[in-house]
């Protein structure tokens, strides 16, 4: 087991993994005295740390081999043969491996998988049911996933084959390509296979060196529904044809294997002006909304991004938000007015002079920061007192239904119910699903104990393995609540918060699913990061005005969870100031109550 664990993890660091210490810990009934057994689990760790101290992660691309590599199920082998027979008919010189590799159970890293697919261009998972059924297919799937970070390039290039019920988030978050036959035609997915086979680069001396341009910039970020797209293509060439700008049009962009969440707010945040198409489908779209709200808060703060809305379709009740800039009326004549607001944007990009009649040339700026502060202000002072009292009445009726046996078994019955509940993906294995980097890993700790010392029946995934990238992510899945702490995120935890972002856009209403935490202030950038809605901000000043006046009154604020997660913390030479405590330990009431209602 211990020289499995060993090279496994040996094997993931090189594969990319930001491990920075792994622990293994050797349980022992006499601590103080070492047994036979530890002795030869020792010097075991001691032959294993030889082997591997000198070896270091590869730091030189490897050498392409294959364009493709296939990873599939078995039972999907006749359509897999159909693509694979489709793609090398349009490109006849394309590599494909497309031998089905099988699991080595002996080995807790799949060695072989991974040397082959570390030699191919792009790694094609071809989605289906029966693909999320089979170990081996998901197996390679985070293989790909170790690919694309070793490789700095976008390697996994997943093939929506066949509709699945309910894909995995994680999965959801990277762009596919639908190569599914809808109403027994195939034209989509011919279509879609040849815009694909244009990404793959013939000339492998090149692609040794290609990384993905995360910086890029641009002049022009087009946000529609796809219900309108035909409007969108045309202010997409009408700015094409009037300067060689820079444009973000999601279907140009968004290319296989990117991160498309993340893709689309980094680019609002990387462009000088944003055009809107409203309409009825615009205001029903989540992630419009989404896109919105970030332009909208871009326009008004000092800087020179500024949003274009154009309103193409008649609307009723249009939320106020969206009458903060005034829309473009291009309802009557889309062509003739899209040509007025592109030349105004061209004139807008190249010289810098804004057209009045197109863009809303207002001198009021807003701070997203002083009003997310307010927000946090009056949710203290609403609910401060209330959630101690809560608190309080939870802690009595516990302690009431430990003294009675039917009460007891009641509460069990009532928390095997609650834990076969349905999720996302199946059920909810964990009631508090916590996501953080190493920075922030002594708050978690500490947020973790003070919650399970006042809700000792609380399941999390606190105690899994981080390293186990997939796995944690998994763990997220299958969580009623994600906790996530947004400062100095590093880029496992920006992909674990995109993961709860996308969870909490598709769960049901009045369900929180993502709960974030602000240990220091939000940096200048990413600016969707400062827009996301906090209940407890570690640094506001309202925490340490509670602890003096306490201090002045002889009020106690922390209870017997906060005093042991202290001690504990300090077992593990780290400790926090007593303004994080206090805003943690609301935390963990507030999160308790929220998670309880909610059942």
């Amino acid at each position: 087991m211990l020289k499995s664990i060993v090279n496994a993890a040996v094997n993931w660091i090189n594969a990319g993994l930001p491990m920075i210490c792994l622990k293994i810990v050797v349980y022992s009934c006499n601590p103080q005295q070492m047994s036979h057994e530890d002795e030869e689990i020792l010097d075991q760790f001691n032959k294993l740390k030889v082997k591997w101290e000198d070896v270091r992660p590869k730091t030189e691309q490897p050498k392409i081999v294959y364009d493709l590599y296939l990873s599939y199920s078995n039972s999907d082998m006749q359509k897999v043969k159909e693509i694979e027979h489709l793609l090398k008919k349009e490109k006849t010189d394309i590599k494909i491996f497309s031998e089905h590799q099988e699991l080595n159970k002996e080995q807790a890293w799949q060695t072989e998988m991974f040397d082959v697919m570390v030699t191919c261009a792009r790694i094609v998972t071809m989605l289906s049911p029966q693909y999320l059924e089979s170990r081996e297919c998901l197996e390679q799937y985070n293989l790909a996933m170790c690919c694309d970070r070793q490789t700095s390039r976008s390697v996994l290039a997943p093939f929506y084959i066949e509709t699945i019920p309910s894909l995995p988030s994680y999965m959801c978050l990277v762009q596919y390509v639908d190569v599914r036959i809808r109403e027994g035609s195939n034209e989509k997915m011919l279509q879609n296979c040849k815009s694909f086979l244009q990404l793959i680069t013939i000339d492998y001396t090149k692609i040794d060196n290609q990384v993905e341009d995360k910086d890029k910039e641009y002049d022009v970020f087009i946000s529609y529904s796809h219900e309108n797209s035909e409007k969108a293509m045309i202010v997409l060439k009408t700015l094409s044809t009037l300067n060689s700008h820079r444009i973000f049009y999601d279907r140009n962009e968004l290319k296989a294997g990117t991160l498309w969440q993340e893709k689309l707010y980094e680019s609002i945040d990387k462009s000088t002006c944003m055009v809107a198409l409203l309409s009825p489908e615009y205001l029903q779209s989540a992630v419009c909304q989404e896109e919105y709200s970030l332009a909208i808060t871009k326009h008004f703060q000092e800087g020179d991004f500024r949003l274009v809305p154009m309103c193409i379709s008649n609307m009723e009740g249009i939320p106020q938000s969206y009458s903060k800039v005034h829309a473009v009326d291009a309802r009557q004549d889309f062509e003739g007015t899209c040509l007025v607001v592109c030349n105004a944007i061209n004139s807008f990009i190249s010289m810098g002079f804004m057209n009045p009649d197109i863009f809303h040339i207002d001198q009021t700026t807003i701070d997203p920061d002083e009003i997310l502060f307010k927000y946090r202000e009056q949710y203290y002072q609403a609910n401060y007192e209330k959630l101690i009292e809560t608190r309080e009445k939870l802690k009595t009726i516990t302690t009431s239904a430990t003294e009675s046996k039917q009460e007891n078994q009641r509460n069990e019955q009532q928390l095997e119910s609650y834990h076969t509940d349905t999720g996302p993906n199946g059920n909810y294995q964990y009631d508090v699903g916590f996501s953080y980097g190493e920075a922030n890993k002594k708050y978690a700790h500490f947020l973790h104990h003070v919650i399970e010392g006042r809700w000792p029946e609380v399941v999390t995934n606190f105690s899994l393995n981080k390293n186990d990238a997939a796995g944690f992510m998994e763990s997220l899945e299958k969580s009623r609540m994600i906790i996530t702490f947004l400062s100095s995120l590093k880029f496992l935890e920006v992909e674990e918060l995109h993961l709860a972002l996308f969870r909490h856009r598709g769960g049901k209403t009045g369900h929180k699913v993502i709960y974030p935490i602000q240990v220091v202030p939000p940096s200048m950038r990413p600016t969707y990061l400062k827009l996301i809605p906090c209940n407890v901000a570690c640094y506001d000043l309202h925490w340490k005005d509670t602890i003096v006046k306490a201090q002045k009154s002889g009020q106690t604020l922390f209870d017997q969870a906060v005093l042991d997660a202290s001690t504990d913390l300090i077992a593990t030479g780290t400790g926090i100031s007593s303004e994080i405590k206090l805003a943690l330990s609301m935390a963990a009431d507030d999160i308790i109550s929220l998670i309880k209602h909610s059942r």
